[in-house]
């Protein structure tokens, strides 16, 4: 259905419509970028481009952007299957547009606008049919590439037809999340996200709370942002807020908070001397000089250094390992963190549940709103689930606090959650039904969390699970007891995949998934555990690990059935040695790749020099370079730590092979993952061991040693640095046997490897690397 969109034509060229036109881009989907001249419009792509984080997969695809202008082009929108208008915030300006457009567009053309915060029925006014039937509200979230929310609200003459082939290429080609908006002010994830913002900001002011105390109480603790909030409002700027704010109040008069959207008198101070956030260098943060950023004190509106206060509510909600546990226990807590958290969330629970039916007809809305819009890892009735729905009604009638009538009724009725799993199907409570209605899910989506309510779970581990997909494909999921943020590489996650391999052979199933639901699929191997060992020099104990996850992964190489890696977010280290041992990766567009392991003072020790050889080998196969060129492109990967700004470089470092696949939309990788296993698994025959591994030798390895030198002379890196080098450049010249003329195996670079890693885990200089990154979260030279 989305194949009718060919050609897009983004109406404006500032950052939001810039970014939009890149992420077209980055869907291969060409785009007319128009502006009120053409050196406007040609400067906005290139503003574009500056841009950090970087709104392109790959550069490249920015030459699909064609700027233009209104005076010379307007013919040429006759060519594009979708017009969308992304210009100031002003009515005028937009009507006036719209009609200047109007006899140029493709008359099968959708034309949408991108407006957050002027109402559909406003822009419709007086507009004529043959605008209004093919016209509706498609509201992107900042920065587009990376948050998936768009917001559709359509109009009463709006023609249905058009809605779900224009859904269908949101989710497929450009991987977002749609919810479905009612036309009120500030629409969904705006109207209860500046509502959480501004509750918390008026919260830290009546209990005296400092900006770094309230950013560590509502950002990663609870599944927020690391941002938080007063660092997000800083980001977005603090007179985009006010104005938001300002919005809400003008136009929710019936609003039971409205005063809320009043902003705090700090705030209004703070407005008056120009402290925007980001955009004017202070806001409520301050940078002074290099690592140094002072917070203001809300009362004085002085900056001072920072000072993060203890708090034991904190310390108790840091004793679980899930999100849903540090939020519970930080909720309960008595302390004035936990008084703090209560009073916001249950603020947020309120007014979410007061305002189903005004902004969106259900609680799925919501909920995937904010997630989607604004990044919480629970919507607000996901949220309410993980405190428990009963408990914490009775806790607000004991405070005298007004429970939404109908969260009541439900109550009454005998449920007790938003959420429930009913006759194998994920559902959600509808209040106009008072029944438990299934939750719409793309057919596409496959999720481990789904299929294990379904009791497809084949074994438990401590680290990850063993899942039957169906089909005759079973699936490996990644969720780590002790950071399931980040899936750190352990032996229960070897032990699973191991087991699961077997388990895939015994009952001659099709192949096999390994991926996860997480955030991440996996940071690296667990470090601690490698320092634990180093420290004890219990050499023995990490050669027997280093070897053992070898094995398994050249057990998953070479196994009868195809291996797919479904990896997404952070893939490093060790899940880059995982996903490389894998006959095919379908990875996630957002995809933050590569070999870091000499940050720590060591080098990939389980296979991940291998794995980049033989890709860079095939690679360039056709070229006939010889091989000095294949293991200076890997040197350049592995040496300088590179990683992957998306899927696309990961194609270009050569993580990634060209026969691997991209997934644009996350929730769609699972799936994917699963029909390549299916495509695959027709006449699969496994790849033979490789023993025509023609690699430099030592002739090659003095070439590099010198350019190290040359490094280490001119300051470049320290002697440490020049070390960890060198004895990379020794496993990837092949070693003593390596040379022009004496091909080597893939076993022989395993044993070399090893070897190469295990003399770095006694290095001193590494130890403290490895010590220096679990303590501070980044690399130390030294």
């Amino acid at each position: 259905m989305s194949a009718h969109i060919k050609k897009v034509a983004v109406l404006g060229s500032g950052v939001m419509g810039a970014q939009i036109a890149a992420h077209l881009s980055n869907a291969k989907i060409p785009v007319y970028a128009y502006d009120m001249s053409q050196e406007i419009a040609e400067k906005g792509l290139a503003f574009c481009k500056q841009l950090k984080p970087n709104p392109f997969y790959n550069p490249r695809t920015a030459d699909l952007i064609t700027p233009l202008n209104y005076d010379d082009h307007l013919e040429k929108l006759k060519d594009c299957d979708w017009v969308i208008e992304v210009i100031a915030e002003r009515l005028d300006w937009k009507k006036d547009l719209y009609k200047k457009i109007l006899p140029h567009v493709n008359k099968q053309a959708v034309i949408t606008s991108n407006t957050s915060g002027l109402s559909l029925a406003d822009i419709t006014e007086g507009m004529p049919d043959s605008f209004t039937k093919r016209f509706f509200i498609t509201h992107f979230f900042n920065p587009p590439r990376y948050m998936k929310l768009v917001e559709i609200i359509t109009g009463t003459k709006t023609d249905t037809k058009i809605i779900p082939p224009m859904v269908d290429f949101l989710q497929n080609v450009l991987g977002k999340g749609v919810v479905y908006a009612k036309d009120t002010p500030n629409f969904v994830a705006n109207r209860i996200g500046v509502f959480s913002m501004l509750k918390t900001l008026r919260e830290a002011g009546k209990k005296k709370l400092s900006v770094e105390d309230v950013d560590a109480l509502t950002g990663t603790l609870i599944g927020h942002p690391k941002s938080a909030t007063f660092r997000t409002a800083d980001v977005v700027g603090l007179d985009t807020l006010a104005f938001v704010a300002g919005n809400a109040y003008a136009k929710c008069e019936g609003d039971e908070a409205r005063d809320l959207f009043k902003i705090p008198g700090y705030l209004e101070k703070m407005l008056k001397k120009g402290l925007l956030g980001q955009k004017s260098g202070q806001g409520f943060y301050k940078k002074a000089g290099k690592g140094k950023i002072l917070s203001i004190d809300l009362e004085t509106l002085e900056y001072k250094p920072q000072t993060k206060t203890r708090f034991a509510g904190v310390r108790r909600a840091r004793e679980n390992t899930t999100t849903a546990g540090k939020l519970k226990a930080l909720a309960e807590a008595t302390d004035t963190a936990g008084k703090f958290t209560w009073e916001v969330l249950s603020a947020i629970l309120l007014y979410s549940a007061n305002r189903l039916g005004e902004i969106a007809d259900d609680i799925v809305n919501i909920d995937r709103a904010m997630r989607w819009g604004f990044g919480w890892e629970y919507g607000p009735f996901e949220t309410w689930d993980i405190l428990g729905l009963e408990d914490t009604v009775e806790r607000l009638k004991a405070e005298g606090r007004e429970v939404t009538p109908w969260v009541l009724e439900m109550l009454k009725g005998g449920k007790n959650s938003f959420y429930s799993f009913e006759d194998g199907r994920e559902c959600y409570f509808d209040p106009r039904t008072s029944a438990y209605l299934p939750l719409p899910r793309d057919k596409a989506e496959l999720h481990f969390r789904v299929l294990k309510k379904e009791g497809r779970t084949l074994k438990d581990f401590w680290s990850a699970s063993a899942v039957d997909l169906g089909d005759g494909v079973a699936g490996v999921e990644f969720h780590s007891v002790l950071k399931p943020e980040l899936n750190p590489i352990d032996g229960s996650i070897m032990e699973t995949i191991q087991w699961a391999a077997d388990w895939v052979a015994e009952n001659k199933y099709k192949g096999l998934v390994i991926s996860g639901d997480g955030t991440h699929f996996s940071a690296g191997a667990n470090l601690n555990l490698i320092l634990e060992n180093a420290l004890r020099k219990d050499w023995k104990a990490i050669e027997k690990m280093t070897r053992s996850m070898q094995d398994i992964l050249q057990g998953l190489r070479f196994a009868p059935f195809p291996v797919v890696a479904a990896p997404f977010g952070l893939v490093l280290g060790g899940g880059y040695e995982t996903i490389g041992a894998c006959d095919r990766v379908v990875a996630a567009a957002e995809l933050y790749c590569g070999l870091v392991e000499v940050g720590v003072g060591l080098i990939p020790g389980a296979g991940g020099n291998l794995r980049m050889l033989l890709k860079t080998i095939d690679r360039m196969a056709p070229a006939r370079m010889g091989p000095f060129p294949v293991v200076t492109k890997v040197f350049e990967a592995v040496g300088f730590a590179k990683v992957s700004s998306s899927a696309k470089e990961a194609q270009a470092i050569g993580y990634l092979t060209k026969q691997d696949k991209i997934v644009i939309n996350r929730g769609h990788l699972l799936y994917s993952a699963k029909q390549e296993v299916l495509k695959m698994s027709e006449g699969y025959h496994p790849p033979e061991l490789r023993r025509d591994i023609v690699l430099p030798g030592p002739d090659g390895r003095l070439v590099m040693e010198a350019s190290i030198q040359d490094y280490i002379k001119a300051g470049k890196i320290s002697q440490h640095d020049g070390l960890i080098a060198g004895k990379l450049a020794y496993v990837l010249t092949g070693g003593e046997k390596g040379g022009p003329f004496k091909p080597v195996d893939e076993q022989y670079l395993l044993d070399i490897e090893r070897e190469m890693f295990i003399s770095l885990c006694g290095e001193p200089k590494s130890i403290d690397r490895i010590a220096y990154m679990l303590k501070r979260g980044k690399p130390l030279r030294n």
